[in-house]
């Protein structure tokens, strides 16, 4: 999946690309993707919290470093799921003037979208589940697994590491 992803972005932008991950789920993926790309990139990371709780809204924690005027962005997401994030991050940069502004995920999760926001790029489109793993997480918890997993997140809430033991067999 990733060296699908990699390829149509090398293809749409042949010049090279500044890939902007969007912390923290983001870096599994984006390290991966970077790694299998064909053209040159750059990279610089966002990092966003929410705006206040039940909103809906977010706020930018940490901005690129980057000047992005004149350049092609892709925003690396570790999920795409309301699409607010995505929404907000591409409002914030397409005012800076990017010469094209795109979004990559991970995982898409359309039944819960609620800005009309649709990925250019998708790794895998999931029905309403919950996943951990690859840079998702649970409490900061299973961001580090190799693998993407469904959870329940009943059990999850009972207990943090109801999978811990589980998951990180030796």
């Amino acid at each position: 999946m990733v060296e699908r992803l990699a390829a149509e972005v090398s293809a749409d932008h042949a010049d090279g690309v500044l890939l902007a991950g969007v912390l923290r789920g983001s870096v599994p993926f984006l390290a991966d993707l970077a790694r299998a790309m064909s053209i040159r990139s750059r990279i610089d990371f966002l990092a966003i919290a929410p705006y206040s709780p039940g909103t809906g809204r977010v706020r930018l924690l940490k901005d690129l470093d980057l000047d992005i005027g004149g350049r092609d962005v892709v925003i690396v997401e570790d999920i795409v799921d309301t699409g607010l994030t995505s929404e907000f991050l591409c409002a914030q940069l397409s005012r800076r003037n990017p010469r094209n502004l795109s979004v990559c995920t991970f995982v898409d999760r359309p039944a819960r979208r609620a800005a009309p926001l649709e990925p250019d790029y998708v790794g895998i489109e999931i029905p309403e589940e919950f996943v951990v793993g690859y840079g998702l997480d649970y409490e900061g918890r299973y961001r580090n697994l190799p693998v993407l997993a469904t959870a329940n997140s009943a059990v999850l809430k009972e207990d943090p590491d109801a999978y811990v033991a589980a998951l990180y067999r030796f």
